[in-house]
């Protein structure tokens, strides 16, 4: 059985190459989307993880992070929630209603990966939660 790996911001330890080695403490998310691809029959060889099925994107604002400023934008595809996660879409990030990236968590697990985000907003009050999801490959637009 493979040993899972996890990587944290504050002291990575072979991450992957997309991921942000110096951290994202500060930076904001100003804006969540979803993507459910079109299911392509002509291309299905019964390999359900072979294509991509949904894609999340977290737009970030890095200005402010105290590491790594220049992540743009990060795109999860194949991506689920973990049910105790709370809904960030819901939350409607945006310029106005930002949400504070504080800590992240990632393991990986044959070939997998599962992501946890500490997050925080202030707006009506401060509270922190997590957003956790798994997917299975990630992009990241950087500056």
């Amino acid at each position: 059985m493979a040993k899972d790996r996890i990587f944290y911001t504050e002291y990575p330890d072979n991450p992957p190459e997309w991921y942000w080695e110096s951290g994202l403490h500060d930076a904001c998310i100003i804006g969540v989307e979803t993507y459910e691809f079109p299911f392509d029959y002509d291309k299905y060889t019964a390999e359900k993880n072979k294509y991509d099925r949904n894609m999340l994107s977290l737009r970030i604002d890095a200005k402010g992070a105290l590491y790594d400023s220049r992540v743009k934008e990060i795109r999860f595809y194949n991506y689920k929630l973990v049910p105790e996660s709370v809904d960030l879409v819901s939350l409607e990030p945006s310029e106005k209603n930002k949400v504070w990236w504080l800590a992240d968590q990632l393991t990986e697990h044959n070939g997998k990966y599962e992501f946890d985000i500490l997050l925080e907003i202030c707006v009506p009050h401060q509270k922190q939660f997590h957003f956790k999801l798994r997917f299975d490959r990630a992009e990241v637009d950087r500056k």
